[in-house]
C-alpha cells in the first residue's frame, strides 16, 4: 500500500495522500509502540508535525527508512502550510527533509523570530541554533531578522552571515530613497526634465507614480518592509 501511495504520488509530482501517511507512519511508530505519536497518527491521522517530527528523525538511518520519513515529513510541512515546498527539489526525485525548509518560531534574548530551518532538524539542533543567533546578536539587527524571515533562505546554511553580506544592499526609510539608491531614477529624472523643457511644460506639473518602479526593483531585489523601515537584498 505505502509502495503504491507513493508511486501514485511521485508520477502526480505531489505529496502521498492522507491514507498512504497513515501507513507509512505505522511503520516507524512499531519503533516505540502504541503510545507514540507515530503510532496514534497511524490509527487516527491525527497529529502535529512538531509533536511527530522528533520521533521520526530519531529513526532518520538507513536509506530505506529514511525515504519514507523524507516522504512523511514532506506530507506533514505540507499539510501544515509552513514550509517552502519543493521549490529546492528535483520534481522528478523523492522529497529530501534536508532541501524543505519549515518557517519555525524561535525565541532568542527574550523575544520571538520567524526563521526557516531545513526540515531535517531536530529539537537538539533547533538548540544550537538559539545560541548561534544569540551570540550573533540577531535581537539587536534589524537587519538580519529581515533577511533570516526570507523564505529561500536557510538559518542552517554554514555560510549564512557571509551569504546576509553579500546579498543586504541597504536599509531605506522609504520607498523613493529605495529608487535613487538602487534604479536609474535620478537619470530618468533628468531625462524628464529635458523633455519638460522641449514641451515647454513646468517640471513640477508631473508627478511621479513609484508602485510601478517599485513592482520592477522587485523582480531583482527582496525588499522586507519592518518599522517603518525598508531592508533590501539582491535576490
Amino acid at each position: 500500500m505505502i509502495s503504491d501511495g507513493i508511486a501514485q504520488a511521485s508520477a502526480e509530482h505531489t505529496e502521498v495522500d492522507d491514507y498512504t501517511a497513515r501507513c507509512i507512519a505505522h511503520v516507524p511508530g512499531r519503533a516505540y509502540g502504541r503510545d507514540s505519536a507515530l503510532a496514534e497518527f497511524g490509527r487516527t491521522g491525527e497529529g502535529q508535525y512538531l509533536t511527530l517530527r522528533d520521533e521520526y528523525l530519531m529513526l532518520y538511518t538507513d536509506a530505506i527508512t529514511k525515504e519514507l520519513i523524507d516522504w512523511f515529513g514532506t506530507y506533514l510541512v505540507a499539510r501544515e502550510n509552513t514550509g517552502t515546498g519543493r521549490q529546492f527539489m528535483n520534481e522528478h526525485l523523492p522529497p529530501k527533509l534536508d532541501l524543505l525548509l519549515v518557517r519555525t518560531r524561535v525565541r532568542v534574548g527574550g523575544q520571538h523570530f520567524v526563521v526557516n530551518i531545513p526540515a531535517s532538524w531536530d529539537s537538539g539542533e533547533i538548540d544550537g541554533l538559539i545560541e548561534l543567533l544569540t551570540e550573533l546578536q540577531l535581537p539587536e539587527d534589524q537587519a538580519l531578522q529581515a533577511f533570516l524571515s526570507l523564505p529561500d533562505v536557510s538559518v542552517g546554511s554554514d555560510n549564512l552571515m557571509e551569504s546576509f553580506h553579500e546579498a543586504f544592499a541597504g536599509t531605506f526609510t522609504s520607498e523613493e530613497q529605495v529608487l535613487r539608491a538602487l534604479s536609474p531614477l535620478e537619470d530618468w529624472e533628468t531625462s524628464l526634465a529635458d523633455w519638460c523643457i522641449d514641451q515647454g511644460l513646468e517640471y513640477d506639473a508631473l508627478e511621479w507614480n513609484y508602485e510601478p518602479l517599485m513592482a520592477r526593483l522587485r523582480d531583482i531585489y527582496d525588499v522586507v518592509e519592518r518599522e517603518e523601515v525598508l531592508h533590501v537584498f539582491v535576490k
